[in-house]
């Protein structure tokens, strides 16, 4: 038993060896911590005056430079994670406020009745259409008593003319001035 404590307190002391032993410190030029880093001479330079750290003048310690590097990176990247949401964060609030805009505009033009709903115009085109189809239709029967009599071919012409333009009259009225119509479906209540 005593033997068995002994073996146990060996492996346990190697082990200790084993984490207490720290690779010593290798030290290479900057050209060489360049490659490592597949960066430029010049940047690792540039780097050192940002606080790359170094033994000497174009000495650098590898293991220090590598653990730098990585935090370097790590915040650099945070910076522009930042900038990233930043930028996204204002992008949102400018579609938001173009949004807001809009809808202020269009509140105020359907105070100042200058906007209509697509349904009231489809409504009132569709009844421009249908009554002026209709008025179209009664010419005949409406022109053909006042015909018979009519010896003249350009009074006959004169008259049905006459009759197609009272029929027309609504779509003659809407070409010559459509604000009028828009204005009339603007109006509350009609």
């Amino acid at each position: 038993m005593l033997a068995a404590n002994k073996i146990s307190s060996r492996r346990k002391a190697i082990k200790k060896s084993k984490k207490v032993s720290l690779p010593l410190p290798r030290f290479v030029s900057t050209r060489d911590i360049a490659k490592r880093l597949r960066l430029t001479p010049r940047r690792i330079r540039q780097l050192v005056a940002s606080g790359l750290p170094h033994v000497g003048r174009g000495r650098h310690d590898v293991d220090a430079v590598l653990d730098w590097y990585v935090a370097y990176l790590k915040r650099r990247l945070a910076r522009e994670s930042d900038e990233e949401a930043d930028a996204n964060r204002r992008k949102h609030e400018l579609r938001d406020l173009a949004a807001r805009a809009d809808l202020r505009e269009i509140e105020l033009a359907m105070k100042r009745e200058e906007l209509v709903s697509i349904a009231d115009v489809e409504n009132q085109m569709t009844y421009l259409v249908v009554s002026t189809r209709a008025r179209i239709l009664t010419v005949p029967a409406r022109v053909s008593g006042e015909l018979v009599c009519e010896q003249s071919r350009t009074m006959a012409q004169a008259k049905v003319e006459k009759a197609l333009e009272d029929a027309l009259f609504p779509l003659i009225e809407f070409a010559e001035s459509p604000g009028l119509w828009v204005r009339t479906l603007a109006r509350p209540g009609r």
